[in-house]
Parts: structure tokens; C-alpha cells; sequence
């Protein structure tokens, strides 16, 4: 297969009649960007890659802004495989910036790493004091159905969160079912699904309702943890029993969330 090294730059501005609309936009192959579409409180987007997954060599790298006074929500319809791989790796290389008085809620489908596969993730969150973001990413343990789980090669995966020129969260994976590195995710469930959230905004506070409905989520299936952020927001963490029981529980995250964020109540695969 020939390497692929794709960008995709997305710029939401404000627009006529409280809208969003797409000012700026650059696309290249594998990425294919939808035509959005307004769904009543945001600008509704689906980033789709037309090709089989991530293989060897791959680059994709993304940066999205969203400006003063727009809402933005990206997702895509189905999930990113990355492929098997003898040597190298794939890189995905993400910066999203939110400025003063803008929303973007980020919830791509999960990320599935095949038997034998490798993968660099970095993510750079830039949001201006007053911005409010919604950012979600669900790692799989592997090709569950096919008998593949924790048989990739490693994940390396990292994730800067700046909120009003500070560093506020930080987060770095180097995963390796070779050692002991997937031991956390692997003892409460044997091919567990993991989710990281971030919610940056000053209209939750701790004492909110939502808080005790979704701490309420914790079962026999589910591991849920909610901490506050140094400055502004929170950091969600969920691991599952299996894919259903995460799209499930993110379903209900998103709605208990939805009271403060309406926009939030919007059903897709993977909330």
C-alpha cells in the first residue's frame, strides 16, 4: 500500500441569524469532509476517511478552529481501524482551537487497533478563556469479534488540554500488551473500552445535578470517574465490559450533560 499523508484545516465563524458556517477549508485525500449541516444550535460535520484504515507510513494531520460566537460539532460515521502492520506505524496529528464565546463538541467513533498494529496520537486543545468545549475519544481493545484483544503492537497517545494560555490537563499513553502498561485497563474488564472526556466550561459547577447522575453510571459493567480540572471544566474517564455497553453509557453521558448544553441531546452511533 502507498503512504498516505493527509490535512485536514476547517475554520467555523459565526454567521447570519445566531448560524455557523464553514470560512475556510482545506482537504486532502484520505480525509473527506460532508457538507455540514445546521442542526439548530451547531454546525453539524462528519469527517469520513474513504479508505480501508491507518496503515504503515500513514499521516494525517487536522487543525480546526472554531472563532468567537460559533458552534461546531465534528463526528464520524463509523469507526478508525488501524490496519496490521510487519513494521513502522500510522500518525494522526491533531490541534483544535477554541476561542472566547465558541463551542465545539468533538466526538469522533472509536479507535480500533488491529492484531500487530502501531499508532502515534497527538492532540494540542487551545481553548481562549470563555470558549466551552466538549472533547471525546473511545480506544478499543481490538477486533473484539475476530478474537483479536490487546494484540496491537503499542499505542503511543497524548493529549496537551491549554485553557487560557495555562496547561491544564495532560495525558500520555504508551501502551504495550507485551508489558505491564495495559494491567489498568485490563483488571476490571478482560477487553475493556476506555473513553477520555473533557468538558471545559464555567456552567457546571461541582454541585450541579448532572455530576450525581453521572457518577450514578458506575455498575458491575462500567468504571466512571469525574475530576475537576485545575482551571475551568472536568475530566471524564469510562472504562466498559464491552462496545455496546460504551455507546450506552456515552448515550446517557451526553444526555445527562445535555441540560446545561442542549446541544448535546443530538443521538448518533457513538455519543
Amino acid at each position: 500500500m502507498p503512504e498516505l499523508t493527509g490535512h485536514l484545516e476547517l475554520t467555523c465563524a459565526p454567521a447570519d441569524a445566531g448560524r455557523s458556517r464553514i470560512s475556510r477549508q482545506s482537504v486532502s485525500v484520505p480525509f473527506h469532509f460532508s457538507k455540514p449541516y445546521w442542526n439548530g444550535r451547531a454546525l453539524v460535520a462528519q469527517v469520513i476517511n474513504p479508505t480501508a484504515g491507518l496503515f504503515a507510513g500513514d499521516t494525517l494531520r487536522s487543525e480546526i478552529t472554531v472563532e468567537p460566537g460559533a458552534s461546531l460539532r465534528v463526528t464520524t460515521p463509523s469507526a478508525s481501524r488501524v490496519h496490521t502492520m510487519p513494521n513502522g506505524r500510522a500518525e494522526v496529528r491533531q490541534t483544535f482551537r477554541v476561542c472566547k464565546n465558541a463551542w465545539f463538541d468533538y466526538s469522533p467513533a472509536m479507535l480500533i487497533p488491529q492484531k500487530q498494529s502501531r499508532i502515534r496520537q497527538s492532540t494540542r486543545i487551545e481553548v481562549e478563556a470563555g470558549g466551552e468545549l466538549f472533547f471525546r475519544e473511545i480506544l478499543a481493545p481490538g477486533r473484539v469479534a475476530h478474537g483479536e484483544i490487546f494484540q496491537y503492537e503499542e499505542i503511543d497517545w497524548e493529549c496537551d488540554l491549554i485553557y487560557d494560555g495555562h496547561l491544564t490537563a495532560r495525558e500520555r499513553y504508551f501502551l504495550r500488551p507485551s508489558d505491564a502498561s495495559i494491567a489498568p485497563l485490563q483488571t476490571p474488564f478482560p477487553a475493556a473500552f476506555f473513553a477520555s472526556c473533557y468538558l471545559i466550561t464555567d456552567r457546571c459547577p461541582a454541585d450541579h445535578d448532572c455530576w450525581k447522575k453521572i457518577r450514578a453510571l458506575n455498575s458491575e459493567k462500567v468504571r466512571l470517574g469525574v475530576t475537576p480540572l485545575i482551571r475551568a471544566g472536568w475530566s471524564i474517564k469510562i472504562l466498559t465490559e464491552d462496545s455496546l455497553t460504551m455507546a450506552k453509557t456515552c448515550e446517557t453521558l451526553r444526555a445527562e450533560l445535555s441540560g446545561p448544553f442542549p446541544g448535546m441531546m443530538d443521538s448518533s452511533r457513538f455519543q
